[in-house]
């Protein structure tokens, strides 16, 4: 069987160039190893429950944003995703609530008050976040740094906490609970260049995604199938396949059968995976493994909990980040964490998505057997139920966990490479699109630019179309 394109994985990094490819003519297959599309962003349902898989943070809906004009080239609907009027909020201990209002007046007015101490040290931080960020935008961030850091004689190897170093401790654990958050990376190890783009995501317009954002993941599906493209489910790649000249020809399968890519290989593995599972590490170059080597990855601790209707009105918000102000250093002791309430379900009952950043590693190799995993898991998460309740005073009750999930939980359900599901540390440096082969690419979070899902569509947006010139 031959394609014109082979994709790998139906993440929403391989989704998106396939319904894209599809619809402008291209013969497309795409595999998936589970048995529904979205990885992780794929539907998340628990007694009746339909979860948020994340934060909820879902942005670019507007007219003219990435959604918008991925979707104008496809023949499906987009999902329904109104706008929420509500603000996100950091709550730091001592129940402060800061509120990343989206008007600069206002958000300078919320955190001169949070933050007294630092009040103008920290309208500067934001105001050149803001600056810098639009030079990012404008493709001369390079030439940005250069100048606003040139009366320091400093460069772009900056990390935020060298630009963070005249405020306060209080409003350094402020930003540093937004980094680990969203790009899981704290101020001491963070570039000031993605730490500015992860920045403003709390505080741009958001959007709730009609029936989650799983709909998105279906929505492409649909697409691709439309046009004429195939998606096969349980059907996992073993390897790409090669000929006798060493270049990538198609994929093998697990079940032992062999697909031809005329054109192109769509990898939306991570770059682990890409590379110790579809090319090989024997066909690795030593440079790429020593950088994969150094490459740091995240995973996380979920609980998902049914929340009554009632007690929506404690909540500082239905979206907001909770940090400790005291960092805890021993394990299953989480310094910050997310909350997210979507749409009553069952009963008056919303469902909620408590998630937070964990190191990986303990997670496989702490355990001797069964036991010893379980013990493991349910001290995480009275840990986490404890820092919920503790954060939030006066709960009680009202708030029911349902199930809970770790790295092991998505190893089990995507393979990711020790169930990461964060992307990649941001660092100074990330993978693109390109791989060591011309007629192989790669997308999704691991080899994505900046924080979430629209930079991985954009990504996956320009794949297409360069592949369909």
């Amino acid at each position: 069987m031959a394609y014109d394109v082979v994709v790998v994985g139906g993440g929403i990094g391989g989704l998106t160039p396939a319904a894209l490819l599809s619809a402008h003519g291209s013969s497309v297959c795409l595999f998936e190893r589970q048995s529904q599309v979205g990885g992780c962003i794929g539907r998340t349902e628990f007694g009746g429950y339909d979860f948020d898989p994340g934060m909820g943070l879902y942005t670019d809906w507007g007219p003219g944003e990435i959604y918008d004009r991925v979707f104008g080239q496809l023949p499906v609907e987009r999902p329904t995703a109104p706008l929420i009027k509500s603000d996100y909020v950091v709550r730091l201990e001592h129940e402060t609530d800061v509120r990343l209002r989206e008007n600069d007046q206002d958000f300078a007015a919320e955190f001169a008050l949070a933050f007294r101490e630092c009040a103008k040290e920290a309208t500067e931080f934001y105001q050149l976040v803001s600056d810098v960020n639009e030079q990012q935008n404008s493709n001369s961030f390079g030439r940005a740094l250069k100048r606003l850091w040139s009366r320091d004689n400093a460069n772009s190897e900056r990390t935020t906490l060298d630009v963070l170093t005249s405020t306060s401790a209080r409003f350094q654990r402020f930003i540093d609970a937004q980094l680990n958050a969203f790009l899981h990376t704290g101020i001491e190890s963070c570039a000031f260049g993605p730490a500015c783009r992860a920045l403003t995501i709390p505080r741009r317009k958001h959007y709730a995604i009609e029936n989650g954002i799983a709909t998105v993941a279906e929505r492409l599906a649909e697409s691709v199938k439309q046009s004429g493209g195939v998606i096969r489910l349980n059907s996992p790649v073993l390897r790409l396949a090669f000929d006798g000249n060493g270049k990538a020809y198609g994929v093998d399968l697990l079940s032992g059968e062999n697909v031809v890519a005329e054109r192109a290989i769509i990898s939306n593995l991570t770059i682990w995976d890409t590379y110790g599972k579809l090319v090989g590490l024997n066909r690795t170059p030593a440079s790429i493994k020593s950088e994969l080597s150094k490459m740091q990855g995240t995973g996380a601790y979920l609980i998902y909990a049914a929340l009554e209707d009632s007690a929506l009105t404690r909540l500082p918000s239905a979206r907001f980040l909770i940090a400790h102000e005291e960092l805890a250093s021993s394990e299953n002791k989480f310094n910050e964490f997310t909350v997210s309430v979507g749409e009553p379900a069952i009963d008056t009952k919303r469902p909620v998505t408590i998630k937070t950043a964990t190191e990986v590693a303990p997670w496989f190799s702490f355990q001797t057997s069964e036991d010893d995993y379980e013990e493991w898991d349910q001290a995480a998460l009275t840990s986490l139920w404890g820092a919920l309740h503790r954060g939030v005073p006066g709960l009680g009750a009202a708030i029911e966990v349902i199930e809970s999930a770790n790295p092991r939980t998505f190893y089990d359900s995507t393979r990711r490479k020790l169930g990461m599901v964060m992307g990649v540390e941001s660092g100074r440096r990330h993978f693109t699109n390109e791989t060591i082969f011309a007629n192989v690419f790669l997308v999704g979070d691991t080899a994505s630019a900046s924080f979430g899902l629209p930079s991985i569509v954009e990504s996956a947006l320009w794949l297409a179309n360069r592949l369909t010139k």
